[in-house]
């Protein structure tokens, strides 16, 4: 990748042709076999994107390591579609509804922060956004309100608030988040449109049998069931750090940091 240091815009070049013949096989009728091998490809050549991005932070060149993030996250992104479209197929469509949302909230990511002007800056996303309407049922939010009493920004880990950097935007390289080390819970709400899609109702009850949402199948053991219960606490529980450090959009939440 030493080419691309004197270079970017052949990095540029590159990643198009990449994501060209990734997006070719990301079709539910594509084998799955072929999908896990571009998979592994994808991981991969991430790797070595990393790597270049650290050389860009060393040397201080901070637009050409945003750039390299947002190349890299973009791959991420179509990795996680490609997984989405391999757990549809093994039957194992939680995880395929968490990997459509990360690649959601990743690309997200890509698109505030790209240094130039995308071709589609909302294309890839409104995919996405079909994937949600044409594969998976309408599905019940979470939304978590608190008053946060101690973060840091994970940039300069200065009290968050009291530095220049703001959250979700790209920093030699590296996003800027609001680290949340207290917070105190004061309510959940049920709610249409949530700042984290992963915080969704897993289950419901009808005519005395726990049903699963995503499949419809009844949850029979109790094993099942607590693994259920526990995974609706977990997820509650990352809906509020997730729309909390990340997610300054959300009104849902109150602070008091003295």
């Amino acid at each position: 990748m030493m080419i691309f240091i004197e270079n970017p815009n052949l990095l540029i070049k590159e990643f198009n042709e990449v994501a060209s013949r990734v997006q070719k096989k990301a079709f539910i009728t594509i084998g799955i076999e072929i999908q896990k091998d571009e998979i592994e490809n994808l991981k991969s050549y991430r790797q070595e994107l990393s790597k270049l991005k650290e050389d860009y932070k060393k040397r201080e060149l901070e637009n050409e390591a945003n750039l390299v993030y947002c190349i890299e996250n973009s791959l991420l992104a179509l990795e996680y579609e490609l997984q989405m479209l391999v757990n549809i197929k093994e039957d194992k469509m939680s995880e395929a509804w968490g990997n459509l949302v990360n690649a959601q909230v990743i690309y997200g990511t890509v698109v505030r922060n790209y240094p130039f002007k995308l071709e589609s800056e909302t294309g890839y996303l409104e995919r996405l956004a079909n994937y949600e309407k044409l594969l998976f049922p309408n599905l019940f939010f979470q939304s978590a309100g608190g008053i946060i009493k101690k973060s840091h920004c994970s940039i300069c880990k200065e009290k968050y608030g009291q530095c220049s950097h703001l959250k979700g935007k790209l920093y030699n390289g590296e996003l800027c988040c609001r680290v949340i080390t207290e917070m105190e819970l004061e309510e959940i709400s049920w709610v249409d449109n949530p700042a984290n899609k992963h915080c969704r109702i897993l289950t419901i009850e009808t005519d005395g049998k726990i049903i699963d949402i995503m499949t419809l199948r009844p949850v029979n053991s109790e094993n099942e069931k607590e693994s259920t219960n526990a995974q609706q606490c977990i997820t509650a529980i990352a809906g509020v750090s997730s729309k909390l450090e990340v997610n300054g959009e959300n009104n849902n939440q109150s602070q008091s940091e003295n």
